[in-house]
């Protein structure tokens, strides 16, 4: 059985605010009373802007606060996390790792409803494990290093807050949250890819996709290099004749004596060079792209690859989902328009 890469990780840094602002109230207050009138008029007129900032703070602090006992707040019955780590084990609730994958996952700017349906994603592949270890199973068992690494920001919490219990289901299970950053136009239908356990990824257009500014990209290698790479990379073991069952897939030349297999997305599903076959994604690792769609362009002694797209295209594009998040669609409607046939359930 196929298995789909559940979780891809896009890193977003979250920039602090506030420290310069406190550096220079506290020049300002340090030499007070040995300064001149100007000065203590000044100090004065920035009283309100200082009981406005540090109450401010300690609101949002506080409501940052209420939404992580939110989080933390559990009950007998609830599911947890068991995170085995070199350091040992440690059991986070649910929730709380739902917002921490959150923030790993996705820009934290995007819209909220974006950022609603990352969450429902993620806990619905949590789920899923869950399910695929038994009945009455709630210890959920991973390898997770980077658990904690990245601070959380308010509207993350909000989100995971928001969508509390909720999970994308298909026939009564858990889905397998797959979702990526951004599509070369469409997402993929999995059952093109073998992945026939997962009926509900069929393939969606994303047409506001080029806008994204990570759309295209371009890499490029010297003849001997680009040989190199392919002779070390491990052959998969497939025909043509198994390949070209499906009628959708298409052939087209490459470059030189390379054929390429496409989905009907636009993916590169297998290159083919003589005897040998290996996968898209495959040589989207080896040769350092951003998606398995992609061409060729020859130039004297170099061979240029330009890709579309960032991720493997199958679930949720990111980029969609925030722009359908613009023009006001909610996250339910967004996860029902890249699976199909699914439903909300809660916990």
């Amino acid at each position: 059985m196929k298995k789909l890469r559940v979780f891809q990780t896009v890193k977003t840094t979250n920039a602090a605010y506030g420290g310069s602002f406190l550096s220079s109230i506290k020049r300002s207050v340090s030499g007070l009373f040995t300064k001149s009138l100007g000065t203590v008029l000044l100090f004065l007129l920035m009283i309100p802007y200082l009981i406005t900032f540090l109450f401010g703070n300690l609101k949002e602090g506080e409501e940052k606060s209420a939404v992580l006992r939110t989080l933390n707040t559990t009950s007998e019955g609830d599911f947890f996390i068991v995170n085995e780590t070199v350091l040992g084990s440690e059991e986070i609730p649910l929730e709380l790792y739902v917002a921490d994958r959150l923030v790993r996952s996705i820009d934290h700017n995007f819209e909220m409803e974006a950022l609603k349906a990352q969450a429902v994603l993620i806990r619905s592949s949590l789920l899923l494990l869950a399910a695929e270890s038994g009945e009455g199973i709630r210890s959920i068992h991973i390898m997770d290093e980077d658990y904690g690494t990245i601070q959380g920001t308010e509207r993350i919490y909000e989100a995971a807050a928001q969508t509390k219990g909720v999970y994308l289901a298909y026939e009564n299970q858990p889905v397998s949250g797959s979702f990526f950053a951004v599509s070369n136009g469409a997402t993929r239908n999995g059952e093109e890819l073998g992945l026939t356990e997962y009926p509900y990824l069929k393939s969606v257009s994303c047409s506001r996709d080029f806008l994204s500014k990570d759309y295209a990209n371009s890499i490029r290698y010297d003849e001997n290099e680009f040989d190199r790479i392919w002779d070390k990379t491990l052959p998969f073991q497939i025909t043509e004749e198994e390949i070209l069952k499906n009628e959708i897939i298409s052939k087209e030349k490459g470059i030189d004596d390379i054929n390429l297999y496409r989905d009907s997305a636009g993916y590169v599903l297998y290159l083919a060079r003589g005897e040998k076959y290996i996968s898209g994604e495959q040589f989207r690792d080896a040769y350092l792209l951003s998606s398995s769609s992609f061409h060729f362009i020859e130039e004297d002694t170099k061979i240029i690859i330009t890709s579309e797209g960032v991720g493997h295209g199958l679930g949720m594009s990111q980029f969609t989902a925030n722009e359908m998040a613009k023009e006001g669609d909610d996250y339910i409607k967004i996860l029902n328009y890249f699976f199909s046939d699914t439903s909300m359930k809660k916990i």
